[in-house]
């Protein structure tokens, strides 16, 4: 039929992502509110509000996912059923189970972190040759400040042969926790690991 937009009969005419879409006219819409559709917006509106501080570090780490839609949207889709803890309308979300980054890259051996005054200190064992796991693959970091809403992302902190790096911390973050977790991404940007969360820490 070729694109087109408008209404057209029972169908909607748009474009999505530059490819002409064409989907159904809602007949009726009738939102009652229920109790279901308050938890499930709930849930959507807390982890939009975070996906929202780390996006640049979602853009790069889902890019694998996004397959006929966003980085972020495929993060979302990837979270909301294993992240949210609590009941409602006291909902956290539980930063252990988030997942930043997705893919098939190797992640290092044996990763820790650990804070020195206002250093964030990454360690880790070189796998390189094994699977996947290349020297020359990129650690990148991600920093979150759920006080503040605030992240700081660093996607060459150093390479998997290095076996250590480090992220300087805001002085305005003092006496925060911050949320850390690691991945991996390959020298030409085509392969990205899951995420590994390597804790929470008070700066």
């Amino acid at each position: 039929m070729g694109g087109f937009a408008g209404k057209v009969g029972p169908v909607i005419g748009t474009s999505w992502k530059g490819k002409a879409v064409m989907r159904s006219r809602a007949l009726s819409f009738n939102d009652r509110n229920s109790q279901a559709q308050q938890e499930q917006r709930a849930r959507f509106r807390l982890l939009i509000k975070f996906f929202s501080a780390i996006g640049s570090f979602v853009s790069v780490g889902f890019r694998s996912r996004a397959v006929e839609m966003t980085a972020p949207n495929a993060a979302l889709s990837a979270n909301i059923g294993e992240a949210i803890t609590g009941t409602f309308p006291n909902y956290e979300i539980d930063f252990a189970k988030v997942m930043v980054s997705a893919g098939s890259l190797d992640l290092p051996f044996n990763a820790q972190a650990s804070v020195d005054s206002n250093t964030l200190n990454i360690t880790w064992a070189d796998n390189s040759g094994m699977g996947s796991a290349k020297a020359t693959d990129k650690v990148m970091v991600l920093l979150y400040n759920k006080t503040k809403n605030q992240s700081i992302s660093d996607f060459d902190v150093a390479s998997r042969s290095e076996r250590t790096g480090s992220v300087t911390i805001p002085t305005a973050w003092n006496s925060d926790s911050v949320e850390v977790w690691l991945a991996m991404n390959s020298l030409d940007g085509t392969m990205t690991s899951k995420s590994a969360y390597m804790g929470s820490f008070t700066i």
